[in-house]
Formats: structure tokens, C-alpha cells, sequence
């Protein structure tokens, strides 16, 4: 019998937060596999455990596109006050 409560791999919150730390220190690792980047959360200490490559790589994406969207409305002048 098996609990619904099972949990595989990190939390989520936790493997953003340690996603941004990494490529706070190493902008580089974006260009890298998602599979590296999994490895490396754990090699560089920012994890204890290595996350799903899949959820590394879609919030890799999320995090592109957040910036994506900053950029342009920094360009557009919105979010600048009036």
C-alpha cells in the first residue's frame, strides 16, 4: 500500500530557489543540458538531492521567459511610474 503523500525528488520551491542561486553564480549553466544543470544543483550544494531533469528544464524556460517579459516592458517604458 502506497500513501499519496510520496514525494519524488526536492521540493519544487526549492529547486527554483536553488536554480536561481546557481545561475546567479554561473549564468553559463543556461546554455548547459538540464541534465547537467540537475547534477550540478547537487554537486554545487544547493541541493541535497538531484531534481527531475524534466522540472529543471521547464523552469529554466519559465525563468527565460520572465526575464523575456521584464526586458520589454522595461523597453516599452510600462511598469515605469507615471
Amino acid at each position: 500500500m502506497t500513501s499519496g503523500n510520496i514525494q519524488m525528488g526536492p521540493d519544487p520551491d526549492r529547486v527554483l530557489e536553488a536554480l536561481r542561486e546557481l545561475l546567479r553564480e554561473d549564468p553559463g549553466a543556461r546554455q548547459r543540458s538540464a541534465e547537467e544543470v540537475s547534477k550540478e544543483l547537487v554537486r554545487g550544494g544547493h541541493l541535497q538531492e538531484e531534481p527531475d531533469p524534466v522540472l529543471v528544464a521547464e523552469m529554466i524556460e519559465g525563468l527565460e521567459a520572465e526575464e523575456d517579459s521584464v526586458q520589454v516592458d522595461e523597453v516599452s517604458g510600462e511598469g515605469e511610474p507615471t
